[in-house]
């Protein structure tokens, strides 16, 4: 038995030393992803590699190009950022596997995603629940494995390409895993820490145009005496043609699209001729210039007779909270009266004044758009006589 061991050892170390100069390398380029020209690379050892195949480089290649960049199946394309995101991940065993086993070695699985496309793979976004680690030194046996993950993204960019690293090998890296960071070519990239490997594979992904065309900010209904005011403001738009607006699955209204690019809108339709006390599901459609149609979101709401007489004076909270960089401010009056509505910064400096006049009694939304201002925390505060109210606001970028 034991020499049977040895014999499998110097098999294994024979071969180990013929592929020792067969590397599999990362596809991104130097510099815009922290990594040398020539790593990260993955000597070729016989034991693991994702998908069915695996290759040498004599150089990078272009990502999605060599042959072997398989293994990896991207689940329910395109994304929404900060929603979840999907991967089916296929782990292959060579025939070198066992020995590996046999002498206590494991399997670990890595991923990022640049989700900001800032050519590095080191933050946590949508407000720190997201981070661009997204598969986290998972230990793998061969076989199919699926993750899923809060997508990290930004909502600001209209639609854009994913960015993927994929890494399989014999110890875990940690977040900052996905390359070797070099002070003297790439002085300002992110802190990478891991170049080599001599067990499996590293693959990289460019997915064109993986998320929405039309990213939704918010969609709100707001109900008044025999009708509801729906609101919705996108953050971008990229070729949607128009919304249709559904009220229990029967289509209501159909609306041409306002824009064409990164910068968002807001629209408004009012729902008229309602009964009171019905409540009503109104779904929101996205239409694109070839007729494929992505439902965005949906809302419900019940008309009410005492639109024009709420009972309370009220500041609702903003949606959506965090935002970037638009969102809704609802409130209601109980009275007629002049109003102020402000926003003010944490070192309480007023920076905008969204409302400033007399407003009739009754239920009343505002857009608010913060594009120019920075990220952090704001308080929005309403002054309606002796009525005071106020709700924090958090703008992300």
């Amino acid at each position: 038995m034991k020499r049977s061991l040895v014999l499998a050892a110097l098999v294994a170390v024979a071969c180990t030393v013929a592929f020792a100069y067969e590397i599999d390398m990362g596809d991104l380029s130097a510099c815009d992803y922290p990594t040398l020209f020539v790593n990260p690379g993955h000597s070729i050892s016989g034991i693991a590699w994702l998908g069915p195949c695996v290759t040498p480089d004599p150089s990078p290649n272009i990502p999605d190009q060599d042959q072997c960049d398989d293994g990896v199946v991207f689940i329910g394309i395109p994304w929404t950022p900060c929603g979840l995101g999907q991967v089916q991940i296929q782990v292959t065993a060579g025939p070198f596997y066992p020995f590996h086993v046999a002498q206590g070695g494991r399997l670990y699985l890595n991923a990022w995603k640049d989700g900001n496309l800032d050519g590095d793979f080191c933050d946590a976004l949508c407000n720190g629940q997201a981070p661009e680690w997204i598969v986290q030194d998972e230990l793998v046996t061969p076989g199919v494995w699926t993750y899923t993950f809060p997508d990290p993204g930004v909502t600001d960019f209209g639609i854009y390409d994913g960015i993927f690293r994929f890494r399989l090998t014999r110890v875990p890296l940690g977040p900052y895993g996905f390359g070797l960071y070099d002070t003297t070519q790439c002085p300002e990239m992110c802190h990478g820490t891991f170049a080599y490997d001599s067990l499996g594979e590293v693959e990289d992904y460019v997915i064109h145009d993986m998320q929405l065309a039309v990213n939704l900010s918010s969609f709100t209904a707001v109900p008044g005496n025999e009708r509801v005011l729906l609101t919705w403001i996108t953050a971008s738009e990229i070729q949607n043609a128009t919304f249709e607006l559904r009220r229990d699955d029967q289509r209501i209204a159909q609306i041409a699209s306002r824009s064409s690019g990164p910068t968002g809108c807001t629209y408004q339709y009012g729902d008229q001729d309602l009964q009171n006390g019905v409540v009503y599901t109104y779904s929101l459609i996205a239409v694109d210039e070839n007729g494929v149609r992505e439902q965005l979101s949906t809302v419900s709401a019940s008309p009410r007779a005492d639109e024009s007489t709420p009972s309370d004076y009220a500041l609702y909270q903003n949606f959506p909270n965090p935002f970037n960089p638009t969102t809704t401010i609802a409130f209601s009056l109980a009275a007629d009266g002049f109003v102020n509505l402000k926003l003010y910064n944490v070192a309480g400096q007023e920076v905008r004044t969204i409302v400033s006049g007399v407003l009739a009694a009754g239920y009343h939304t505002v857009g608010l758009d913060a594009g120019t201002l920075p990220s952090g925390v704001y308080l929005c505060v309403l002054t309606a006589g002796d009525f005071r109210a106020a709700r924090k606001l958090m703008l992300i970028r």
